[in-house]
């Protein structure tokens, strides 16, 4: 590998897949209290609060009930959140805050329809902590994340679809127990972001995607009311989360597709304005005020002129949630596999999220570079999905899947047995089947990962200090495209270096190891 002629040489930093070295990393910062409170008790700052009120069992549709909550935060009116509270079984509705400051706090419900949810006040106290707060654009540089306590967040994904859930794609119950030894699994070894279904319902898998919101979202025929329970367990995995994970980000697919996997919409455009308002509204209600979130519209969708009622639901839920989130998580959408995001440029789209195949080179990176948005490769290739399609030696595929679209300004994502929830250390001792495929192997992609997310915090690098600038490197030997080095500035000073080393792309791809990574003249 040899640095094209360059004034560029005060000091360089190389990521080279053979060589990064592990160091200690503590997961868990130590918190000053709980990061979700209830009522009167203490919250923290950059923590999720709770107001529970009773209403008068009055109501005909619970769901319809609009009630809402002011928070008046320490610095006053000029900061008040307003929340809609929202239906939670029995008498009992909920509004939830985002805690954006240290102090006193004070709330008040507001309600025309239900006198008990109307006119009650209180007030509760926040205290400092630990907690990252919530994703925002870099404002050094818009193609990166930054938490709100000032620290730059390297995403580093794993697909969980059913994190959240009661059940798995096979209409299996998931217990707590599973979804904590999974997370545990995953961030010991580098995960720093999940994706995942919001519910999940038990039908397992279907033919059409429409059938998937009677079976988690809505228990009748209306789609007025909903299946509380699924939404309670999305709830209470959520504040797990919060409580033993908070450096863990979420994105949240709110919503299945309307239609079967390559076909246009045929439910979500049939439903009311009313229908579509209230589970908007509900969603909202329920979510926005836990920090860790990032929105995904729906999973797995053909967008563009062939398919309307996709695009228009992209743009109707978006359009709702740049307006009515008080906090303005991250929102985007999960197109379908090899196509183009069709919304860079739309205002509600503030990240992209693509799907690809064995995309090593992360050229699709670039072709974002324009929109100041930052680009994350949502899906590739899976382990243990399709002895046809698995890349053979995932663990070499997936560390370099990780640097590459780090290091071209992006992100990448891990895939296992994503119609499951099998902890990673458990892969090899719970077989499963999927598509009538037994898989028994332990997984193998996250076995080197955790060392992409030590090189950062060991070395206190911030990727958002950084731009692409491939140009710079080129390989002694002459490789190029997805084997070619990929390079990173800061400026004139430093840079950032990894060379696959490989021989081959795709599904073969592995290692070259008859040659020894390193760097040539300079």
């Amino acid at each position: 590998m040899q640095f094209m002629p360059s004034p560029f040489r005060k000091s360089i930093r190389f990521a080279l897949a053979q060589s990064v070295v592990a160091a200690a990393l503590a997961l868990i910062p130590m918190l000053t209290a709980a990061a979700s409170s209830v009522s009167t008790g203490t919250a923290i700052k950059f923590g999720v609060h709770e107001i529970a009120l009773t209403g008068d069992a009055t109501f005909a549709n619970p769901f319809d009930t609009l009630a809402t909550v002011k928070f008046v935060p320490p610095s006053g009116e000029k900061n008040v959140r307003t929340v809609h509270a929202f239906f939670d079984g029995g008498n009992t509705w909920r509004a939830r805050v985002y805690v954006s400051e240290i102090g006193a706090w004070s709330w008040s419900s507001s309600c025309a329809t239900d006198k008990g949810l109307d006119g009650k006040t209180g007030t509760f106290k926040s205290a400092d902590s630990k907690l990252r707060g919530r994703l925002l654009p870099h404002p050094k540089n818009p193609r990166h994340w930054i938490t709100e306590d000032g620290r730059w967040f390297l995403h580093v994904g794993d697909t969980a679809y059913y994190l959240l859930s009661s059940w798995d794609e096979n209409g299996r119950q998931i217990a707590d127990e599973d979804m904590a030894a999974y997370v545990r699994d995953a961030v010991d070894r580098g995960i720093t972001s999940f994706f995942a279904y919001a519910v999940s319902g038990p039908g397992g898998c279907f033919d059409e995607d429409a059938q998937r919101w009677t079976d988690a979202y809505f228990e009748d025929t209306d789609f007025s009311r909903l299946r509380l329970n699924f939404f309670q367990c999305s709830d209470r995995r959520l504040l797990w989360l919060l409580e033993h994970y908070p450096d863990v980000s979420i994105q949240l697919i709110l919503f299945p597709r309307g239609s079967a996997y390559q076909a246009d919409d045929r439910f979500w455009h049939k439903l009311s304005v009313a229908q579509k308002e209230r589970i908007l509204r509900q969603m909202i209600a329920r979510y926005a005020a836990f920090p860790q979130l990032a929105w995904l519209v729906a999973c797995d969708v053909h967008y563009g002129k062939s398919f309307p009622n996709n695009d228009a639901m992209a743009r109707e839920v978006g359009g709702y949630f740049r307006k009515h989130d008080p906090w303005r998580h991250p929102l985007s959408t999960h197109h379908a596999r090899f196509l183009d995001f069709q919304f860079a440029d739309e205002d509600w789209a503030t990240y992209i999220f693509l799907e690809n195949a064995y995309n090593l080179g992360a050229s699709e990176c670039a072709k974002y570079h324009r929109f100041a948005k930052p680009v994350l490769l949502g899906e590739d290739r899976y382990e243990q999905y399709d002895p046809g399609r698995d890349p053979i030696d995932m663990r070499y595929f997936q560390r370099r899947q990780f640097w590459t679209w780090l290091l071209a300004g992006g992100a990448a994502n891990y895939g296992g047995r994503w119609w499951v929830l099998h902890p990673y250390a458990q892969t090899g001792e719970r077989a499963s089947c999927h598509r009538s495929i037994q898989f028994k192997a332990p997984l193998r992609g996250l076995d080197s990962v955790k060392f992409i997310r030590e090189f950062f915090e060991t070395r206190q690098i911030e990727l958002s200090d950084f731009e692409p600038d491939h140009g710079l490197v080129c390989d002694l030997d002459g490789a190029t495209e997805a084997r070619s080095p990929k390079l990173m500035r800061r400026g004139q000073d430093e840079f950032l270096v990894y060379h696959p080393n490989a021989t081959t792309d795709g599904k073969e791809t592995h290692v070259d190891v008859s040659r020894q990574p390193g760097c040539g003249s300079i």
